[in-house]
């Protein structure tokens, strides 16, 4: 099977989305639990990014043509028609200008990843420099060691990242992937069973363990992860 990375951030900060999160002063994990309910909410041929958000003390508010609810309950909002716009929410720093935070600099390197690889390194160093436990961060550069053959450094990162955040399930979910990489399938499979710790239904993992179970001769158990992986996506 083709290998796949997680990405933590990176397919949501690309978002126009969360432009909105991010002048909001929400943490990563907050955006990717935003986004998350998201996805859950709208329908599977809905992008994310077809819908607006704004931020409301702490409660995130959709709009979607003339509807509008609160991502958190569902509860419509009425009245909205013909309102002011709200002012905009307070920016990350006072000078948009200014590239020197943390954030500028891991989107910098969400920029860069695809065509300038390791200027987008050296962007999520100077992201983690500025923040030490910028996990998001921490796991792109991992994930970009990975890819470029450096596992000893790209272990380090997702070491790094689990130590900051037990339940990052990206870490986690690459760090097994990179056990597969160095060809010990039963390290790899351990380190399925603990990104299934942190969130049982993440089907990529049930795919791939029923696929290492399969190689290592325990055929029930590859049954098993097999059926959870086919539940999962007919639920999607």
């Amino acid at each position: 099977m083709r290998r796949r990375f997680e990405y933590s951030m990176h397919d949501l900060l690309v978002l126009r989305a969360t432009r909105t999160l991010l002048e909001a002063r929400l943490g990563p994990r907050r955006i990717a639990e935003v986004i998350g309910a998201l996805r859950r909410t709208l329908p599977p041929e809905r992008d994310v990014s077809s819908v607006r958000l704004t931020v409301d003390g702490d409660e995130v508010l959709v709009a979607e043509g003339r509807r509008r609810w609160r991502l958190g309950s569902g509860q419509l909002l009425l009245g909205f028609d013909g309102a002011p716009e709200r002012p905009p929410v307070e920016p990350i720093v006072e000078d948009e200008e200014d590239d020197r935070t943390a954030y500028h600099a891991f989107t910098r390197g969400l920029a860069m990843e695809k065509n300038a690889p390791e200027d987008a390194k050296a962007a999520y160093r100077e992201a983690l420099r500025l923040d030490p436990t910028a996990v998001p961060a921490l796991v792109n550069l991992g994930r970009l060691e990975h890819v470029g053959g450096n596992l000893d450094e790209a272990e380090e990162m997702y070491r790094e990242a689990l130590a900051l955040d037990e339940d990052e399930r990206t870490a986690a979910f690459n760090l097994a992937l990179l056990a597969e990489d160095r060809s010990n399938p039963r390290l790899a499979v351990q380190r399925y069973l603990h990104v299934l710790d942190i969130d049982p239904d993440h089907a990529d993992t049930h795919h791939r363990l029923a696929r290492l179970y399969a190689r290592l001769g325990r055929r029930e158990a590859a049954r098993r992860h097999t059926r959870l992986y086919r539940n999962l996506l007919r639920r999607r």
